[in-house]
C-alpha cells in the first residue's frame, strides 16, 4: 500500500513539473497506450472465444456422427437379431414347401432332387435342385419371391435360365433351393 502512495506521489510530482502542452501530450500518449491494450485483451479474447465456439461445433459434428453411427448399428442389430431369431425356426421341410408353393401359385413342380446337406460355421444348409420346364417369367418371378418369403431362412442359391427355341415366351429353369438353421 505504502509502495502504491508513494508511485502516485512520484507522477504527480512528473506531471506537476510539465507545461500544460507536455501534459496534453502525455495524457494522449497514456491513452493511446491503455486503447492499444484494451485492443491487445479484446482481440485475445474474441480470438479465444472463436477458438472455443469451432471445437465446440467440432465436437458437436463428432457427437452428431456417434448419433448415427449408433443408430445404425442398433438397426443392424436388430436386423442380425431378427435373422437369428428365423435362423432358430424350425426349417420347413423343403420339398414340400416347393411343391405347396409351386401348386399354391398354380406351378407344376415335379423335378425335385435333394442337394448334398452342409454345415458351416454353426448352421446347418439342406438345398434341393428344382427343374421347371416351360416356364414364363413372371410365374418364374412370383415363385421366387414366394420361395424367399417363406417361413425360416428360404434362398434362392443358384438360378439357371435357358431359353426354348419352340417358344420364345417360355424358359427352363433349373434353381438350387436352399434351407438354413442354426445348429443345436
Amino acid at each position: 500500500m505504502d509502495r502504491l502512495r508513494k508511485l502516485r506521489a512520484d507522477v504527480d510530482a512528473f506531471l506537476a513539473r510539465l507545461s500544460p502542452r507536455e501534459r496534453a501530450m502525455v495524457t494522449a500518449a497514456g491513452l493511446a497506450v491503455v486503447a492499444f491494450a484494451v485492443l491487445l485483451v479484446s482481440t485475445g479474447v474474441s480470438r479465444a472465444v472463436t477458438a472455443r465456439e469451432e471445437r465446440i461445433g467440432g465436437k458437436t459434428r463428432v457427437l452428431s456422427q456417434v448419433g448415427k453411427l449408433a443408430q445404425g448399428y442398433r438397426a443392424a442389430q436388430a436386423e442380425r437379431s431378427a435373422v437369428e431369431a428365423r435362423l432358430r425356426a424350425p426349417a420347413p421341410p423343403l420339398m414340400s414347401f416347393i411343391s405347396q408353393t409351386g401348386q399354391r401359385l398354380g406351378i407344376e413342380v415335379n423335378d425335385l432332387r435333394p442337394g448334398t446337406p452342409g454345415a458351416t460355421e454353426g448352421i446347418t444348409e439342406e438345398s434341393v435342385e428344382v427343374n421347371l420346364a416351360r416356364i414364363d417369367l413372371p410365374r418364374l418371378a412370383r415363385l421366387l419371391e414366394g420361395l424367399e418369403r417363406g417361413p425360416g431362412v428360404v434362398k434362392v442359391r443358384r438360378l439357371r435360365v435357358s431359353a426354348r427355341n419352340d417358344d420364345p415366351t417360355l424358359v427352363d429353369v433349373t434353381l438350387m433351393v436352399a434351407t438354413y438353421q442354426l445348429k443345436g
